[in-house]
């Protein structure tokens, strides 16, 4: 028999062996799929299933520092099985992006936020009645509810205390203007964080004459800031800490967790008022998952989570059976400022616009 025929011969005879053993292979990974669906959670198998699950989260925009959005979005998918797509920034920037009409459809939920910004976008929120409403200080909400408040933010005065005794620290704003702070002072640029939009409305409305702002209060801010305008505002309460700057102005929560973490660090509230941020969350008109987007609300009022944001990040609660943070300062001990009273959220591209080309001119005196 030559080689050819023994070759032929051989593959016949494990024909039927070859057929057996595919079967086999193949019926056991069915078994395995099966096995793996029969473990696999419900939402697991729905997701497998959907042709479109990206239409089926819930997006979730939010200025919010992402060491607080993280852990309660963790907690909201775990306790309602709701999935959660987040996209995190600075006010301004999140909010510009509802000028764009195409933009709009990509956010169910604004997750914080200071109110006087929500509300010039007012007409782009669905007004909600939060099933905790009966619960919350109604002085933070909007009067028909298309926007309800979260938590409160005072702004106030962080020192780094290698750097700055408590008696030299600023005890007013017209101290932190003063020059001896120049290159000194950590601040973020205004027309990307809300915070620091406040901080500098607030100080063109200081020692104000006629109807005009006090621009030249502005002229010693950004002496004061010797060209360093920061991106971001955690980059203001980290640079203190690291002693890169000796003062900056930031949120109180920022500054009080510092403290609490043993960070060499002081707080000030400024004598002249404490401007407070009533962080705010609102609900989308245009949402497409609007019963998700309403559980989330209700889930961030609930007194569990805003105990745990008090308990967590020294944020200050907006709901009347919920204590403020330990070691703060009561709200009615503040000498506090109504944000609301200011009127340059109206002419915020006016002021925002004059803040930019005093720099423009003071980099051109600079070359």
């Amino acid at each position: 028999m030559d080689q050819k025929t023994e070759v032929i011969k051989t593959e016949k005879k494990w024909k039927p062996y070859l057929r057996n053993s595919r079967y086999w292979i193949l019926m056991l990974i069915v078994i395995v799929f099966l096995i793996i669906l029969i473990r696999l959670p419900d939402e697991g198998v729905l997701s497998l299933m959907q042709k479109e699950p990206e239409q089926h989260l819930l997006k979730i925009n939010s200025p919010l520092n992402e060491r607080i959005i993280i852990p309660i979005i963790k907690e909201f998918q775990e306790t309602t099985g709701i999935q959660v797509e987040y996209l995190s920034a600075g006010t301004m920037d999140l909010l510009e992006v509802l000028d764009h009409k195409e933009e709009r459809y990509l956010m169910d939920v604004m997750w914080g936020g200071s109110k006087e910004y929500l509300n010039i976008y007012k007409d782009l929120f669905e007004p909600y009645t939060s099933i905790y409403d009966h619960e919350i200080h109604q002085s933070y909400n909007d009067e028909e509810n298309y926007f309800l408040g979260y938590n409160l933010l005072p702004i106030v005065l962080i020192y780094n205390t290698k750097l700055v005794t408590p008696e030299e620290a600023p005890k007013t704003w017209m101290d932190v203007l003063d020059p001896r702070w120049k290159g000194k002072l950590a601040f973020v640029d205004p027309s990307t964080s809300g915070s620091a939009f406040i901080a500098l409305s607030f100080i063109l409305n200081l020692n104000q004459t006629g109807s005009d702002y006090n621009w030249k209060n502005a002229e010693k801010l950004l002496d004061n800031l010797n060209g360093k305008i920061l991106a971001k505002s955690s980059e203001v309460y980290e640079g203190v800490a690291n002693g890169d700057f000796a003062i900056g102005i930031t949120m109180e929560e920022a500054a009080i967790l510092y403290i609490n973490r043993g960070e060499d660090v002081g707080i000030v509230y400024l004598e002249e008022g404490t401007p407070v941020i009533t962080d705010s969350i609102a609900l989308m008109k245009d949402a497409k998952n609007k019963e998700e987007a309403k559980a989330f609300i209700d889930f961030v009022l609930s007194k569990n989570v805003q105990t745990y944001m008090v308990d967590q990040f020294y944020l200050r609660s907006i709901r009347e059976d919920v204590d403020v943070p330990m070691g703060l300062v009561p709200m009615d001990e503040l000498n506090i400022f109504d944000a609301s009273n200011l009127d340059t959220y109206e002419k915020k591209a006016d002021v925002l616009k004059n803040w930019q080309d005093m720099i423009v001119m003071r980099g051109q005196e600079g070359e």
